[in-house]
This record gives structure tokens, sequence and C-alpha cells, in this order.
């Protein structure tokens, strides 16, 4: 997968930023921030190689070669990267623990991640994060299940939407 291509797929998106609630999805629009995404993650500020000649990348917990990183988290800055080594361009997320690298899949295809932001957008409609609940916020919990739903079945990813939502719920409860 060229970055070229990423870049394309990444511009059939209608949104670069999305945003539900208190959560937040940037996004890349152009070689040079694909570039700058990655800096900290598999590539050094001179355009090295981030990982250590002595472990092997492939090791459990490392940063893999495959993952290009094209989004961020707008709230913790967990990264969003694709694998390219899978044809489909699988959709993950993940942090940095004590043990390495935790992963969670979002989508199995980058063209079902930018079909959830959508789905997200059209329910929200939000152009920042929110810090409290207004009323525009989706707040009727059949409309919140039924969301959660599709975003699993368009995804693929069951547990990332699962906790998204919850998230989304107790941010709900907590004002």
């Amino acid at each position: 997968m060229t970055d070229k291509k990423l870049i394309s797929i990444l511009n059939t998106s209608a949104n670069q930023e999305v945003f539900f609630g208190p959560q937040g999805f940037k996004q890349v629009a152009t070689q040079n921030e694909l570039n700058e995404a990655q800096l900290g993650f598999g590539m050094s500020e001179l355009g090295q190689a981030a990982n250590s000649d002595e472990v092997s990348s492939e090791e459990k917990g490392c940063w893999q070669t495959s993952w290009q990183v094209f989004a961020r988290d707008t709230e913790l800055g967990d990264p969003y990267f694709v694998d390219t080594n899978q044809a489909k361009l699988p959709v993950y997320t993940g942090f940095l623990a004590e043990a390495g690298w935790e992963v969670e899949l979002v989508a199995t295809s980058l063209v079902s991640y930018i079909a959830c932001m959508q789905l997200l957008f059209d329910h929200g409609q939000q152009t920042q994060a929110q810090f409290f609940p207004d009323p525009s916020s989706v707040i009727d919990e059949a409309i919140l299940q039924q969301l959660q739903q599709q975003l699993i079945e368009i995804s693929g990813g069951q547990k990332f939407w699962q906790l998204f939502m919850q998230c989304y719920l107790d941010w709900l409860i907590e004002d």
C-alpha cells in the first residue's frame, strides 16, 4: 500500500474531524500530515525507523513496521492506524502500556472505518468536542443502542465500539 493510495482512500471521507460528545477523531488529509502522524511511532524526527535493531519489530508489544498512523484521538491522543500488510487495511487503536503496545481492532477495513466516521458525524454533527451535554447531544438510549449496533455491524469491531459508547453514556450521566 502506497502512501498516495492511503491518502486517496482517506480523502473519500467527508470530514477530517469527527466528534461525538467529548470524543473525537482527527485524521490526516495530506502526505505531509501522514508523515508527521508517524513521528514517534514508526519514524523518528530524523526520518529513521524508530524501532531498535536489537529487538525484532515483529515481537508482541512492539510497534510494527507495517502500522501507519493516519488519525489521532482528540481527547487522549491515542493513534488510529492501519496495518499496511493486510489488503483491507484494518484499523486499530492502541496505547503504550508497561508491556508494550495494547492494540484494539476498530474496523476490519479503512473503508468501514470511514463509514463509521460518517455515521457518527450524521448523528452528532459536532464541530468540536463537548465538555458538557447540550440540547443537541444524543440522549435517547434507544437511538444510542441502535447507533452502537450499526457501528459494530459496519466496522466488525465490537469491543471498541461498545467501549466507545459506554464512555459516551458515562459522559451523559456525569453531568
